[in-house]
């Protein structure tokens, strides 16, 4: 070890750290919003206060990886060293690869650090492929939030987006991070609070990390206008997970509340205190689905029996805590026999601008401008009442729709691939569309994932695509002809004068791009356009 003149080093301490959490029972935009201001990240309010005006002097070091970071300037004692390492991390989400274990060196005559040694999990090389994946998520979960959506409408898409994409790992408790929550969708309460401290910041929101070393529990507090309020994204997302759906139990809970709750958080220092009551009784708790915003209005439905809105869809204010019934529904899910559960368990999803949601057998569409209700899905292979196997809730990943299939709302259900939402609207034969292929399978053509599992079902194949436009109906032209056919011999169509005759597009109103072979979801390189 290198020695500085006049100066003795001790023996190279190592600080360890342990992670564990206690639980409760109970397609990628280019546009995403961006705050105008980064909102803060605070943990153990004293210490963070103490440093935070030297730490970006160890922050750029650990972006580099460095092995070893002088600090002896910012004359850090021993007593502070590890505390002080873990607020750092902590409040940076973005060193999830950096260990809070660490090594140290200090200066027996003054009792201060000189140099810490960081542990990094990961190589500078593995980061560099981790951070596209770990920023494509994070834009995709930005998108879902608008400009002008209130602090605490921020706060809830950001909070229902979490708890419905992730699980809580009760295999591995060291998953305790924000690539582990918001890539690997799967993680312990560290992981949850670290991923909502760190979107909150990227919208402008301030957030303070808090824990209990009795509950073995971290949680979020998040400021919205001048108040603090508590959020427990973990424990609105209950073991067992429960695809498509989001409690808000412990949504904007005063300390109060969420001290006296049957669950109930104590033994966690409050360094601000959540004393605003605001939300405490707001509708907002009966919510279990992920509340959908539609051209700035939020829906959602109320699955609680306890309930009086029980079965209703609701357009939901939050802040104003007033909401519009726009359907009833008389569902109930069979428990066996003559046996019912009290609880009915509708789930809400989004697409285009429609609503969808499941009932025990079937999905509807909701149209939120005309109130037109629709069957999207129905005869749901294994579903029925005789089977056992229910629907208790769905979920869209993309266009392609999922169902949550189990024979109690009790046990883990099993997400089945039912079908792809954009199949209706964009069907092979319609007007000025038309499309064939060697393979006799148009969808399979058009998609390249014919069975929803989210793989290239023919990519690198050699198939023989013709698409066929027919202008002439509407008065235009391609390439001086009411209709144009061009085959190509590759998904990746390549053809210089198809790509000329997508060009020329005068008759069309759409223009459709599908998504190529890398991103492992579609099996064409194509750009189609579509009269719609």
């Amino acid at each position: 070890m290198k020695k500085l003149t006049g100066k003795l080093f001790a023996m190279i301490l190592t600080v360890s750290v342990a992670v564990s959490c206690v639980v409760s029972t109970g397609i990628f935009t280019a546009s995403a919003y961006t705050a105008p201001k980064k909102g803060k990240i605070v943990y153990n309010k004293a210490i963070h206060n103490k440093y935070s005006k030297v730490e970006n002097t160890i922050l750029d070091s650990l972006k580099n990886f460095d092995e070893e970071i002088d600090i002896s300037s910012l004359n850090v004692p021993r007593s502070d060293a590890a505390e002080f390492f873990k607020v750092l991390t902590l409040t940076h989400p973005e060193l999830y690869y950096v260990n809070q274990g660490f090594s140290y060196s200090y200066y027996p005559s003054e009792d201060k650090v000189a140099s810490i040694y960081p542990e990094y999990t990961i190589s500078k090389s593995e980061y560099v492929t981790q951070k596209k994946l770990l920023d494509k998520e994070t834009e995709r979960i930005l998108s879902l939030v608008k400009e002008d959506m209130t602090d605490s409408e921020k706060a809830l898409v950001i909070h229902d987006e979490l708890a419905i994409m992730s699980e809580y790992s009760t295999s591995d408790y060291n998953k305790a991070d924000i690539y582990n929550s918001l890539v690997e969708k799967t993680s312990v309460c560290q992981g949850y609070a670290l991923a909502y401290s760190y979107m909150l910041s990227l919208v402008g929101i301030d957030s303070e990390l808090v824990d209990s070393n009795s509950m073995n529990h971290m949680w979020n507090k998040v400021h919205i206008g001048n108040a603090w309020y508590n959020v427990d994204v973990t424990w609105d997302d209950p073991i067992n997970d429960r695809p498509g759906h989001a409690q808000h139990t412990y949504f904007l809970l005063s300390d109060n509340a969420i001290q006296n709750l049957p669950s109930k958080h104590y033994d966690y220092t409050i360094s601000y205190g959540a004393n605003s009551t605001k939300y405490d009784n707001y509708e907002i708790h009966n919510f279990d689905t992920r509340l959908c915003e539609v051209n700035g209005e939020f829906y959602g439905f109320v699955n609680n029996n306890s309930s009086a809105n029980k079965g209703a869809l609701l357009k939901y204010k939050l802040d104003s805590n007033t909401y519009e019934k726009k359907l009833k529904l008389n569902e109930r899910w069979s428990a066996g026999g003559n046996s019912y559960w009290l609880n009915t368990f509708m789930s809400l999803e989004k697409y285009n601008d429609t609503l969808y949601f499941n009932t025990s057998d079937a999905v509807y569409s909701y149209d939120v401008e005309t109130g037109r209700q629709a069957v999207a899905a129905s005869d749901i292979s294994g579903v029925s009442a005789s089977s056992g196997k229910l629907c208790y809730g769905m979920v869209l990943k993309g266009d392609a729709m999922y169902v949550a299939v189990s024979d109690s709302p009790n046990n883990k259900a099993t997400l089945q691939y039912v079908k792809r939402v954009d199949k209706g609207n964009l069907a092979i034969g319609m007007t000025n569309y038309v499309m064939t292929a060697s393979t006799n399978s148009a969808e399979k053509a058009y998609y390249g994932d014919a069975n929803g599992d989210g793989k290239c079902d023919d990519c690198g194949a050699t198939v023989s695509l013709t698409v066929t436009w027919d202008a002439g109906g509407n008065g235009g032209t391609i390439d001086g002809k009411a209709t144009y056919s061009e085959t190509a011999s590759r998904w990746q169509i390549e053809n210089e004068k198809f790509r000329t005759a997508v060009a020329h597009r005068s008759p069309f109103r759409k223009i459709v791009r599908l998504g190529n072979c890398t991103n492992a979801r579609y099996g064409i390189d194509a750009i189609f356009a579509l009269f719609i």
